[in-house]
């Protein structure tokens, strides 16, 4: 097929990408240990990349090299996303909810109060005030639920 030809890595890629590699510090080595770490293995050199790839690395290249407070940032955003499917697990756990990670994050965009769509992008759409109040609210109905799975119910026959 003829698409493999196109779909090689371009020119400009290939230069941008050698940029990037030493603007990080990465000598010879280094950039192939992580061009085959970033393609899983399958290969470690740039002439093997296709264009789509590159564009990839690129991107990745481009985050790394963001600067620290942005990514920091970035860094503190994803830990109370994850602490907010965790809190919402536990609490659908012991409600006795059969639930998946999009069923999670479709409960964290409602109690964000944002309209679910289609595209499970709304998630990452929540900003970082609205993440604690809705991880220390299901906190707070998981105390809730144990509380109340723990007092016995009477009977009145």
């Amino acid at each position: 097929m003829e698409t493999a030809i196109t779909d090689k890595i371009s020119d400009a890629q290939r230069r941008s990408l050698f940029l990037n590699f030493k603007a990080l510090g990465l000598d010879d080595d280094g950039r192939h240990y992580f061009i085959s770490d970033f393609t899983r293995g399958r290969t470690s050199s740039l002439k093997d990349l296709g264009y789509i790839e590159a564009q990839d690395l690129l991107r990745y290249l481009g985050e790394l090299r963001r600067n620290p407070q942005e990514r920091k940032r970035r860094d503190d955003l994803d830990r109370k996303r994850k602490g907010v499917m965790r809190a919402i697990g536990r609490y659908l756990d012991l409600c006795g909810i059969q639930h998946t990670a999009e069923y999670i994050k479709g409960v964290a965009v409602r109690a964000a109060g944002l309209v679910p769509t289609e595209v499970n992008h709304d998630f990452n759409r929540i900003d970082g005030a609205t993440l604690t109040r809705i991880y220390n609210e299901f906190c707070r109905k998981q105390s809730v639920q144990r509380v109340k799975s723990s007092v016995p119910t009477v009977c009145l026959n």
